[in-house]
């Protein structure tokens, strides 16, 4: 039996740290450009708030946050973390990730076995992939949030360099629309960190796979 979170816990303060990170388009293994021009275009993003849903602990997952019995829209998000240079990959962080369900639920992590949430830890070319569900808003008596999904950046001692929140381009509920960024606690408002979703196999193969896919490079200012 679930057991969801209330959703009237007040939110975190922003974290203290700041960092940088854009949305792109599908990212591979290939370096990320080198050029001046590109080295230019990294700038430090804003940080997000960690909410009232977090708890540690969370497992290290190969790829897979949510199980295959999850309800929702497969999703698949990738991308790389890199250095203040903006272009040396960093191996062996980690990207520790919490989200509601598709309904806009969160669930206990010790009564559920960490649903929708745990780590997954960059390769020697900073590359990583979690493979989940899209979540769903959640409203409570301050209003409706955008979709999001939580996360931290940590070092491979496990200290976090950064604290955000992911979001989905179109959502109608981002920016001054998010009572949580309306009061300057969060800031669904930052392009860099709206997914842009393009269809495509997100699990492994075959038709349960289809979904949407997305990808999310971090830089990250200090290391």
């Amino acid at each position: 039996m679930k057991n969801v979170r209330s959703r009237r816990a007040f939110l975190s303060l922003l974290a203290a740290i700041p960092a940088v990170g854009c949305a792109a388009q599908h990212e591979s293994d290939e370096p990320i450009d080198e050029s001046e021009e590109a080295w230019r275009a990294c700038r430090a993003t804003s940080s997000d708030a960690e909410g009232p849903y977090f708890e540690a602990g969370a497992p290290f997952r190969a790829t897979r946050l949510a199980s295959s019995s999850e309800r929702g829209t497969r999703l698949a998000v990738e991308g790389r973390l890199v250095g203040p240079d903006c272009k040396t990959p960093l191996k062996g962080y980690a990207l520790d990730l919490w989200q509601a369900d598709d309904e806009g639920n969160y669930y206990d992590a010790s009564a559920t076995g960490y649903r929708l949430r745990g780590k997954v830890v960059t390769d020697a070319q900073g590359h990583y992939r979690f493979e989940t569900i899209v979540p769903g808003n959640y409203g409570d008596s301050e209003g409706i949030r955008p979709a999001h999904i939580h996360a931290h950046v940590l070092t491979p001692g496990g200290n976090i360099l950064l604290t955000t929140q992911l979001y989905f381009a179109g959502d109608p509920y981002l920016g001054q629309a998010d009572y949580c960024t309306r009061d300057r606690t969060c800031n669904s408002s930052d392009a860099r960190r709206q997914l842009q979703l393009t269809d495509g196999v997100a699990w492994g193969t075959g038709a349960a796979a289809w979904g949407k896919t997305a990808t999310f490079n971090a830089y990250l200012p200090r290391t």
